[in-house]
């Protein structure tokens, strides 16, 4: 009789540091309702088709990464004054030239404008090392089908560095690299495609944790 008891004893001890272990460890299967989903959808829109004059083609998120810098999380802050870039133009090409001729006809040289946004970074998850305060930048022809920021979002994206001394701290974002962190762990996709090719990682993410994601793009960017 006493055996007996100390086995169920024993027992009893496994399953409760079991149940102990599950329930302090990730839920990574875990995913926002799909009416929660809809309710959040109002304030974090899927942002999708192409300005009137441009032709764009869906962009895959793991192609996003394979050219991008860094992958971090930020808080949006405050919208800063539009920034102005000079086009970079290789002497004796075509586009240099009409831009010397330009400059020399004291015509403005060709300049591309970009909305930019303060944001503070809260974690690096892959790629080069970036500062905590940093700027994000979109091409204004870009601003009617890019994610809209306010300040206090917190967002995961792919960045790319800005080219020249006048974008420096600047990094270019876009939607297909894109995440809004809502209810402090889960993670809404800024874009979802129609195509399988292209919308299997937003499947495989999107709704889900915030650790599942930075789990597959630390792995993606490892490969």
């Amino acid at each position: 009789m006493k055996r007996f008891l100390i086995i169920i004893l024993s027992i009893m001890t496994i399953a409760g540091c079991s149940n102990a272990l599950s329930s302090s460890q990730p839920q990574k299967d875990l995913s926002l309702s799909a009416e929660r989903v809809q309710e959040l959808r109002k304030t974090y829109p899927v942002s999708g088709g192409s300005p009137a004059n441009l032709e764009m083609r869906d962009i895959p998120f793991e192609e996003v990464l394979s050219y991008a810098d860094a992958v971090v999380v930020v808080t949006i802050g405050e919208r800063n004054p539009d920034l102005e870039v000079g086009l970079i133009t290789e002497p004796g090409t075509p586009e240099g030239n009409l831009s010397e001729k330009q400059e020399a006809q004291g015509a403005k040289p060709a300049s591309a404008t970009f909305i930019s946004y303060q944001a503070q970074v809260k974690e690096a998850v892959a790629g080069a090392e970036v500062g905590q305060e940093i700027n994000l930048i979109v091409s204004e022809e870009l601003q009617s089908v890019e994610p809209v920021l306010q300040p206090g979002m917190e967002i995961l994206t792919a960045i790319k560095k800005g080219i020249g001394e006048e974008q420096q701290n600047n990094y270019s974002f876009t939607r297909y690299g894109t995440y809004y962190v809502v209810d402090d762990n889960y993670v809404l996709s800024a874009f979802e495609a129609e195509d399988q090719d292209t919308s299997t990682f937003t499947e495989d993410t999107n709704g889900k944790t915030l650790e599942n994601l930075i789990e597959k793009v630390q792995e993606i960017k490892a490969e």
